[in-house]
């Protein structure tokens, strides 16, 4: 009895503690055993109707071309561009930087093009190029970034037969290539390139095989529309060295725009959206060609240009993101062959027509 006595008067104190007030519903003004004064914790009240009591929507859904299961390099060039909290002015210091990222994997890119020919006067070319291009950020600057493209090509040299141009049967490029566009103000930006290559038979590799390439160009804007770009473009060729650059760009509406500007004028023009592709035709201009060291049949170690004027027009699919293309019809001119060594003299083949075909992912 008396074990059993002494149990329910501990169980009493347990519940009396727990509870914090009496078996009468009355709190004490103290706590019997410290004597602080006591103050219930009051227990949780209904949500009356007011401002915290509806929710405002503070959570945004991401935008229409957001795909969360998107193959990798197809996702928006913003990260988490559904975070409000990341969108530029949400924090003064960090003004927005988080919401202006860039992926890394900016695109690849494979080209084609060929030109027939393989006689004594004519000069045929196969070019295969492949490049990726990675945006790594520069100068704290999220929305000019550096852009690093390694790239590599083969060119196929067919002709000119029964000459003393004895070209080798391939040639290749393996470049590394280096591109940033800063904009520190709306009127003011340029164009800023710098390449790196080895341009080669491969048979023979010398200091003489790498060449340096570059392109600089200021850029003024005189309204959204119209820019003025005035520079100059480094070749490092043995006929050209320095190249000027000049001309303006004109985007009177989203569906147009001519790019009047030597030596690589283009005008563009939109026909049709079809889902989320754009369709534009367009027709440009190129001065093309390009320099490399060979062996020459004679025994010695010699570089050669290959320089012409081409012309196309072409038909191009744009995709914001997935696989786009081109595909255009050219007409190339003013082509000859010219030896560093001037042996032979120039050559001078025959002017021809070009296919080229591209895709970018």
């Amino acid at each position: 009895m008396v074990s059993t006595a002494r149990w329910l008067c501990g169980l009493s104190a347990v519940l009396w503690i727990g509870t914090g007030v009496p078996a009468t519903g009355q709190a004490p003004s103290q706590l019997p055993w410290s004597g602080v004064p006591y103050s219930p914790i009051p227990g949780p009240t209904p949500l009356e109707p007011g401002p915290m009591a509806t929710f405002e929507g503070t959570i945004q859904p991401p935008p229409p071309s957001f795909d969360p299961y998107a193959p990798p390099g197809t996702a928006p060039s913003t990260l988490l561009p559904q975070d409000p909290f990341l969108q530029p002015g949400a924090f003064p210091s960090s003004e927005g930087m988080y919401a202006t990222m860039t992926r890394f994997f900016q695109s690849a890119r494979l080209d084609y093009v060929w030109m027939p020919g393989d006689s004594v006067e004519e000069l045929g070319i196969n070019d295969v190029e492949l490049n990726g291009t990675f945006a790594i950020p520069f100068f704290y600057n999220t929305e000019t970034p550096l852009l690093i493209t390694p790239g590599f090509a083969i060119h196929y040299w067919s002709g000119p037969r029964g000459t003393s141009a004895d070209l080798p049967a391939h040639t290749f490029d393996a470049y590394l290539d280096a591109a940033w566009n800063p904009q520190p103000t709306a009127f003011l930006g340029s164009e800023l390139a710098f390449r790196i290559g080895v341009y080669s038979d491969f048979e023979k590799v010398t200091n003489e095989s790498i060449r340096y390439t570059g392109r600089g160009v200021m850029v003024l804007a005189f309204s959204p529309s119209s820019q003025v770009k005035a520079g100059i473009e480094y070749l490092d060729r043995n006929r050209v060295k320095i190249l000027p650059v000049a001309g303006i760009v004109w985007t009177p509406n989203p569906d147009i725009c001519f790019e009047l500007v030597f030596p690589y004028p283009r005008i563009t023009r939109r026909f049709w959206n079809v889902g989320n592709a754009q369709w534009w035709g367009y027709m440009r201009g190129e001065y093309g060609g390009g320099a490399w060291t060979v062996g020459r049949d004679a025994g010695f170690l010699d570089s050669f240009d290959y320089n012409d004027l081409r012309f196309a027009v072409g038909l191009e699919c744009r995709r914001d993101a997935g696989l786009s293309g081109l595909f255009e019809v050219g007409y190339s001119f003013e082509r000859e062959i010219r030896y560093r060594s001037e042996l032979p003299e120039i050559f001078r083949p025959n002017t021809t027509v070009f296919l080229r075909g591209g895709l970018v992912y």
